[in-house]
């Protein structure tokens, strides 16, 4: 019964597009975890959870237990028809709603889930009969003959709209769409909104008057009439002298803010390390003037309640808080799991005013925010590391904070990169504050700075080449909106790719953060590393097959060794084995390895770092022996490549039954020769 109690879950949330993946999987997951042995979901089920087709709504997401029930209701109506009925059914879409439609117990919303899960090509993704009348009413003009049948016409109206739109697929709930039809109910969107302006913590002056707000320096006035077409125009006109890239994001930016975000929306906000939130209140959009710069406004209810860190929310919610250049994100695919972790309650917000005393064009007192800062517990991370003291990060946010460019360099499998990311988790810094890419040979400054990239036209012409961001611009251009807080540019790989031709001119601003040059593609505009940028970087240093840095490289960066041989990293495998339980012989396994290559002068950055050996699965001798076969011989086949003697040297199997599993008799791994 848990099974199918499971089954029948996984159905309801199967289609739902806002909800996101991880959340599906919990909610067919926990129905099976009271099971004496509960199956897991097949990986590519697992992995089409994380698609969707159609927008349930807060209050569909946040009743499963009454959305099971329906489904119930509507299954035993079915299995109580003849086989003649249910085969037309499948065949038949009408078939099928006329069917299900004799189940009045059954919510209207689930029925047309059902009924859109089976026949897709047939249905539209609207689950209210009320919603669906009002998308004909907007659009009659795309229904010249009216059939009388509700769902036939609505239809109808789809497919007329997707032929005038070129023949792409036209999202209801998606801007323009949506505005013209007037969504309602409880299919809320949510929305991310910058809350660091002109160098400045805009959120209290918010909280204070109950509003939000985005920067539009440029517009001076609103057309009489907010639509698609005349706001684009006006931003056109306005921005026509910034670069295309930043004009459409403002044009975007202004779109949202105006006709997609509606009352009832969720606002979330970053604030020192916090995710304030609040709901969108009735009320016009308004361009005011907050310290002399334009901005536009709308009427939002903030909650008082205790604002959670954004490094306690879930991996999939976290790491949707990030911007790109713009100043607002949708993020009403995740609008249910967020109403869930805030606790919103929309019932008791969105009624607020604008507070007048917002829009005053006196300057504010200018407020220099302090340098920042990479710091942490550095006890608790080295504990968590296995370090044997606090010394190695202690240099190594000392060496961050003072020169602000750091390559990690060691042999594979010592954790560099793990490292990296658990310092930064441990800082504090959210998703928006941190940035990760890797070099490879084909990596260029087109790629990491700036660089043409075909893309879509709006008009018919089909596609054409814009001037785009690389990830080193955006997430400076992130940094510089907000001086206070530190962020993270992470290199992995960082000597894979031809260093000069990536960085190009940015090598001079890498010794002189304080200067500005002039990109190779952005027309004349000036670009500087702001101060509060951190680069971070880790360089294998066994793989031969890529250069070496050049002079002027390591002159800006500054290097530390990852290699065990540093006194708090020593001993690092060992500790890990005490503390998961597993046999210390494993460390004395390595080491004997290790020994063993340097006894046959191979070079030292070829030893193999503690991350090889660090899992749980090999408290079994035959995954000690899977390790041998699998990853160190081979790779120990190259750097003695042709030489069968230096091979034949390695003892495993002896060395594995006296250091790790002395009391196991038999052979484990089989010799070199096997």
């Amino acid at each position: 019964m848990r099974q199918l109690a499971a089954e029948a879950s996984l159905l309801l949330v199967a289609p739902l597009k806002d909800m996101d993946g991880s959340t599906k999987r919990s909610r067919v997951r926990d129905t099976l975890m009271l099971g004496a042995e509960p199956p897991g979901l097949p990986p590519r089920l697992s992995g089409d959870l994380d698609h969707g087709i159609v927008t349930g709504g807060v209050s569909l997401l946040s009743t499963p237990v009454a959305n099971l029930r329906s489904l119930l209701e509507l299954l035993e109506h079915w299995w109580a028809q003849p086989a003649a009925r249910q085969e037309q059914a499948w065949a038949d879409p009408w078939a099928l709603r006329d069917l299900v439609e004799e189940v009045p117990a059954c919510d209207e919303r689930i029925r047309s889930m059902v009924c859109l899960s089976v026949h897709p090509e047939a249905f539209v993704p609207v689950l209210r009969a009320d919603d669906r009348r009002r998308v004909v009413e907007a659009f009659s003009t795309h229904l010249p003959e009216p059939s009388g049948d509700l769902e036939r016409d609505v239809r109808t109206v789809v497919l007329g709209l997707q032929a005038a739109n070129g023949g792409h697929a036209v999202d209801l709930f998606a801007s323009p769409w949506v505005h013209r039809w007037g969504a309602v109910g409880d299919s809320a969107g949510a929305w991310l909104v910058r809350g660091q302006v002109n160098q400045q913590n805009q959120v209290p002056a918010w909280v204070s008057a109950g509003v939000v707000s985005i920067p539009v320096a440029l517009l001076r006035e609103l057309p009489i009439e907010l639509t698609t077409g005349g706001l684009t125009s006006l931003v056109e006109e306005q921005y026509a002298d910034k670069p295309v890239l930043k004009r459409e994001a403002k044009r975007r930016d202004v779109l949202a803010f105006a006709l997609g975000m509606r009352p009832g929306d969720l606002v979330v906000t970053e604030e020192t390390g916090t995710l304030r939130h609040g709901v969108v209140g009735e009320g016009e959009v308004s361009l005011t003037s907050v310290s002399s710069t334009p901005v536009l406004t709308r009427p939002v209810t903030w909650s008082s309640e205790e604002a959670p860190t954004i490094s306690s929310l879930p991996h999939p919610v976290r790491s949707r808080l990030r911007f790109k250049g713009e100043d607002m994100v949708n993020l009403s695919e995740i609008a249910a799991a967020l109403t869930g972790l805030l606790n919103v309650e929309r019932s008791d917000l969105g009624q607020g005013e604008v507070d007048e005393k917002l829009a005053i064009d006196e300057p504010d007192p200018p407020v220099t925010p302090g340098a920042a800062v990479l710091a942490c517990d550095t006890a608790t991370l080295a504990s968590a590391l296995h370090h044997a003291d606090v010394s190695w990060l202690d240099e190594l946010l000392l060496i961050l904070n003072e020169r602000r460019q750091v390559i990690l360099e060691g042999p594979p499998g010592t954790g560099k990169t793990y490292l990296v990311q658990k310092l930064l988790q441990a800082c504090g810094l959210s998703a928006n504050e941190q940035a990760m890419v890797q070099f490879h040979p084909t990596y260029a400054y087109e790629d990491f700075v700036e660089g043409f990239r075909p893309s879509a036209a709006t008009d018919a012409t089909g596609a054409r080449l814009t001037l785009t961001d690389g990830p080193l611009k955006r997430i400076a251009e992130e940094a510089s909106k907000n001086p206070g807080r530190p962020y993270v540019l992470l290199i992995d790989e960082i000597n894979r790719a031809n260093i000069a031709k990536v960085f190009g001119e940015l090598y001079f601003l890498l010794e002189y953060r304080d200067e500005e040059v002039e990109l190779l593609y952005s027309g004349g505009d000036r670009f500087s590393l702001p101060a509060n940028l951190f680069i971070i970087g880790t360089m294998n240093t066994a793989d031969r097959s890529i250069a070496l840095l050049d002079a002027a490289m390591r002159r800006r960066f500054v290097f530390l060794s990852m290699d065990t041989g540093e006194p708090a990293l020593a001993g690092v495998l060992r500790r890990w084995c005490y503390a998961q339980g597993m046999p210390t012989g494993l460390a004395e396994l390595r080491d004997r390895i290790n020994a063993h290559m340097s006894g046959q002068r191979l070079d030292p950055a070829l030893a193999f770092g503690p991350s090889y050996f660090m899992r749980r699965s090999l408290a079994d001798p035959a995954a000690v022996d899977r390790l041998w076969r699998r990853e160190l011989l081979p790779m120990l086949r190259e750097h003695h490549f042709g030489d069968e003697q230096a091979l034949a040297g390695y003892q495993f199997a002896a060395w594995v039954q006296q250091l790790v599993f002395p009391e196991v008799l038999a052979d484990v791994a089989g010799d070199v020769e096997e």
